[in-house]
């Protein structure tokens, strides 16, 4: 049905968005999973067609402005949420 296919829409939107934010912060110098900081270059051009790929998604479904701002709404809000993960799961050290 249409709901079904709308909601397919926007999940998919919306990790299309969490994984391009992911793929720039393991691509910046600020990283701190060495795992995902092997990435380099590589994740900011999978982050740029990543995002490229959200945006499409979102404004499919939502219309030119409103998928705008969708995306990026998401986009900040996975970009402000991956450093304070990393910083509360502090990856690298050893639990005492």
């Amino acid at each position: 049905s249409a709901d079904t296919l709308a909601t397919l829409y926007c999940v998919l939107a919306g990790g299309a968005s969490v994984f391009s934010a992911l793929a720039f912060y393991a691509a910046s110098p600020h990283c701190r999973w060495p795992r995902l900081r092997r990435a380099g270059r590589l994740g900011r051009q999978i982050g740029l067609v990543a995002a490229a790929a959200a945006l499409w998604l979102w404004m499919a479904e939502l219309g030119f402005a409103a998928g705008l701002v969708a995306m990026l709404c998401t986009w900040m809000l996975a970009a402000m949420l991956l450093p304070a993960i990393a910083a509360w799961h502090r990856p690298g050290t050893e639990p005492r």
